[in-house]
């Protein structure tokens, strides 16, 4: 296992070098997040067990980016999105590495369309009254847990819920809600709910993300962003970085390590390993 993390952080590296160098050639602001900015800040690159990258960028960057990564921009990478097609079973896009390198490079599947490294996930703007995130914060919740029923018949991709909300999934599919709705169209629906405000917003965050509401910050968290080193070279993470990292992580993130050091090469499904 740690050889294989070792193996895939350097094609991680070597993918997020000539994504930054297209997001700056177009001058597209982006942040790494999650457990990325706890690398970028803690251990100046990777989380040691780590096999997974998050980017974020502000909605309007986004929607740039996936116009711009949806064409064949790498030989050894590609851009997977339910946008284009693609059956993803997720609403964000991922970078995958291309299936010949793949196999090139002994590396294993992490997803039924191969091999996953980095997803990419918007910053959109929230209520900005305390009511207001709460009814976003449901609305979204019971958007996503219909979405996410289509995704438990798929054994092989990423389940990012957690096993009290993969339990709701699993009882809105013996309901038989998912026959009235088709996955994509709940993205479509998320679609309109996350871009609806933008990021004037004083209240932003990838709400879309793994860690859900926790992922909702003041704006002023993410500002312009500071640089950071990250494998020797300089990434943006927050500006507020510790005050990110403690949202998500809490308080003494910077002195502990987690119990549960993730791995996208297990899969994380009720009862399954």
């Amino acid at each position: 296992m740690e050889k294989n993390t070792k193996k895939i952080q350097q094609l991680e590296f070597e993918a997020l070098t000539t994504i930054i160098k297209i997001l700056e050639k177009n001058d597209l602001k982006y942040y790494l997040r999650g457990g990325s900015v706890m690398g970028a800040v803690k251990y100046k690159g990777f989380i040691p067990w780590d096999d997974d990258m998050d980017i974020a960028l502000p909605r309007e960057d986004y929607e740039k980016f996936i116009k711009l990564f949806s064409s064949d921009w790498s030989d050894k990478f590609w851009m997977a999105s339910y946008r284009n097609g693609d059956n993803i079973h997720a609403y964000f896009p991922r970078i995958l590495v291309k299936e010949e390198y793949r196999k090139a490079q002994g590396l294993p599947t992490n997803n039924h369309l191969g091999f996953s490294i980095i997803d990419i996930l918007p910053i959109d703007g929230v209520p900005s009254t305390s009511l207001g995130r709460k009814i976003f914060i449901m609305h979204v919740a019971i958007l996503r847990a219909l979405g996410a029923v289509w995704t438990l018949d798929v054994k092989d991709t990423i389940m990012i819920h957690k096993p009290r909300r993969q339990r709701a999934i699993k009882f809105i599919k013996m309901l038989g809600v998912q026959h009235f709705y088709s996955q994509n169209d709940i993205y479509k629906k998320l679609e309109k709910v996350y871009s609806k405000k933008n990021t004037s917003s004083k209240w932003i965050g990838t709400i879309t993300g793994s860690l859900f509401d926790k992922e909702i910050f003041p704006k002023e968290v993410f500002g312009e962003g500071v640089l950071k080193e990250f494998e020797g070279i300089k990434v943006r993470v927050p500006s507020q970085f510790d005050s990110y990292l403690k949202q998500l992580y809490g308080e003494n993130y910077a002195n502990e390590e987690p119990s549960d050091k993730k791995s996208h090469l297990e899969d994380k499904r009720l009862g399954e390993k």
